[in-house]
């Protein structure tokens, strides 16, 4: 992909924002706590929570300790954009949304000490872990879990690309002998 703009990764920061926020505001302003509606029969649904723990609700402590954990990993986000070499966009893009995601959520925690859930989608169950539905999430969490598959998606493949030979220098075989390109 191509060099990194920082104009179009704020862009994509501040798209996610929004529409993280404005989706939240609208759930605030229209559901009750604990209200449901149906969007497509029972595979999707929206439904107020809130959300005092982490991800997929796990809880190590109070929610000031997620805000330092969200702080913290916000700046090493900042710390690795700033010092990245390589400026490749898409690794750009996985950053922007995992910032946005975690500023997001962290609004939300300044602002209510706990995060606004509100998407709510219905799995195969998996019995042996005791999930009969996905947790419910929002925007947020949503681009979190896609910016950091892109970004491990790009590590992976970063280094399995390889550059063609150049062929303005001369080959030389394995044995220090100069030879021809094949």
């Amino acid at each position: 992909m191509s060099r990194r703009s920082p104009s179009i990764l704020l862009l994509v920061l501040f798209l996610v924002l929004i529409a993280d926020q404005l989706s939240k505001l609208l759930i605030i302003e229209y559901f009750q706590e604990g209200q449901s509606l149906s969007i497509i029969g029972n595979l999707v649904r929206f439904q107020f929570i809130y959300n005092e723990g982490g991800v997929m609700g796990t809880r190590i402590g109070p929610s000031w300790i997620y805000t330092i954990l969200t702080v913290f990993a916000l700046i090493l986000i900042i710390r690795f954009l700033i010092s990245d070499k390589t400026g490749k966009m898409s690794s750009g893009i996985a950053l922007a949304l995992i910032a946005a995601g975690a500023i997001g959520n962290l609004i939300d925690r300044i602002r209510f000490g706990k995060v606004i859930d509100f998407i709510d989608i219905d799995i195969p169950d998996i019995h042996f872990l005791n999930i009969y539905r996905w947790f419910t999430f929002n925007v947020a969490d949503a681009a979190i879990t896609a910016g950091l598959a892109i970004f491990v998606i790009v590590l992976l493949f970063q280094g399995r690309q390889t550059a063609a030979p150049d062929s303005s220098k001369p080959f030389i075989d394995v044995q220090g002998n100069p030879g021809d390109r094949q």
